[in-house]
C-alpha cells in the first residue's frame, strides 16, 4: 500500500479526488466538504508538524509520500517516485526548481548538516520514504520540513531524486524560527561541537608553531625555521583533526589518508594567503593597525579553513 500525506491546501480537493481511487490519503488539517472518499483521512493535531506526524503514525502504507498541491502533474510525480522506490531507493526526493532565497538556505543547511549534501534539495517538501527508514525514529520537525531530520536520523542505504515543477506561490515560512530549529538539530547531531573541536585544534597548533619557531631560530635561518614550524604544525593539526574533529568521516586506507593530507595542506596554504591578504589590505587601505588587522585575517582564514576541510578535505 502507498500512503500519501498532504498539508492542508485550498485547492487540494481536485487532486485528492483523483488520487483517492488508487492511494490511501491523509490530509493534515480540517475536513474539506468537497472531498468525499473512504480513502481520505483528515487529521488536525495542534500545529502542522504534529498533524503531519500523526498522519504518518496512522498511515498503513509501506511507502509514505509527502506531497503538496503546488506540484505540477502530481500524479506523474508520484508514479516516478514509486518506480524509483521499487528499484531499491529507500528515499526519493522531489528536486524543486528553487529560487535564490532557497539556494542560500540550502547552502546554510549544507554547512550545518553533512548528510544534507546527499541530495540536491534537502529542504524539499516532496519526497517518498519506505516506512522502515523512520521506524523507531523520533522526529521533531518545524512545519512540513521533515526531510532534513529524516536524512540526519533515518535508516537508509540508497537515495534517489526526481525533478518536480512547482507552481509559483508566496512563501510565508518563518526563517528565524526554522533557523533556531536547525541550530538545535545541529547541536544534537554534533556539528556545532565540530566547530569547537576545530577551533581547539587550531589554537593548540598555533602555540606549537610559535614554540617550534622560537626553538629552531637558535640554529636555523628564519626562512627554514619558519617553513619547518609551519609544516610541522600543519601536519599536527591534520592528524588531530583526522583522529578527533572529523574521525567519523575517515574513509579508505592509506592512499585516501595521504590524499586528505594533501588536500589539507593545500587548503591551509590558501588560508595563509587569505590571512596575509586581509592583513595587508586592511592595514594599507583602511589604515587599521596591523595587529588588529591580523586578528580579522586570522578569523577569516579560520572560517575558510573550516569550510574547506568540512566541504572538501573530509567531504562526506
Amino acid at each position: 500500500m502507498i500512503s500519501i500525506i498532504f498539508p492542508y491546501g485550498r485547492n487540494l480537493h481536485k487532486l485528492v479526488n483523483k488520487l483517492s481511487r488508487k492511494y490511501e490519503i491523509f490530509i493534515a488539517g480540517k475536513k474539506d466538504s468537497r472531498i468525499e472518499h473512504e480513502n481520505v483521512n483528515f487529521i488536525k493535531e495542534g500545529d502542522l508538524a504534529n498533524s503531519l506526524l500523526k498522519c504518518i503514525e496512522k498511515s498503513k502504507g509501506d511507502y509514505i509520500i509527502l506531497m503538496n498541491c503546488d506540484v505540477k502533474n502530481a500524479e506523474k510525480c508520484i508514479e516516478k517516485m514509486v518506480e524509483k522506490a521499487k528499484k531499491g531507493a529507500d528515499i526519493v526526493v522531489g528536486r524543486r526548481n528553487i529560487n535564490i532565497k532557497s539556494k542560500l538556505a540550502k547552502l546554510g543547511v549544507n554547512l550545518l548538516f553533512p548528510k544534507s549534501r546527499l541530495v540536491a534539495d534537502p529542504l524539499s517538501e516532496i519526497f517518498l520514504i519506505k516506512r522502515s527508514v523512520i521506524k523507531d525514529i523520533e522526529l521533531h520537525p518545524i512545519g512540513s520540513k521533515f526531510l532534513l531530520e529524516i536524512l540526519a536520523k533515518g535508516k537508509y542505504a540508497k537515495i534517489d531524486e526526481i525533478d518536480v515543477d512547482m507552481k509559483r506561490r508566496k512563501f510565508n515560512e518563518s526563517y528565524s524560527t526554522y533557523s533556531k530549529h536547525l541550530l538545535k538539530l545541529a547541536w544534537k547531531e554534533g556539528e556545532v561541537a565540530r566547530w569547537v573541536k576545530f577551533g581547539i585544534v587550531g589554537l593548540s597548533t598555533m602555540f606549537l608553531n610559535e614554540f617550534l619557531l622560537w626553538l629552531l631560530l637558535w640554529k636555523l635561518p628564519l626562512i627554514f625555521a619558519g617553513a619547518i614550524s609551519i609544516e610541522v604544525s600543519t601536519l599536527t593539526s591534520f592528524i588531530l583533526n583526522e583522529l578527533w574533529t572529523f574521525r567519523d568521516r575517515r574513509r579508505g586506507g592509506i592512499k585516501e589518508f595521504f590524499k586528505r593530507m594533501g588536500k589539507y595542506n593545500f587548503a591551509c596554504l590558501l588560508g595563509v594567503m587569505l590571512n596575509l591578504f586581509v592583513l595587508i589590505f586592511l592595514s594599507k587601505v583602511f589604515g587599521i593597525h596591523p595587529l588588529k588587522a591580523n586578528i580579522i585575517g586570522i578569523a577569516v582564514a579560520f572560517i575558510w579553513n573550516f569550510l574547506a576541510h568540512n566541504l572538501w578535505t573530509w567531504h562526506i
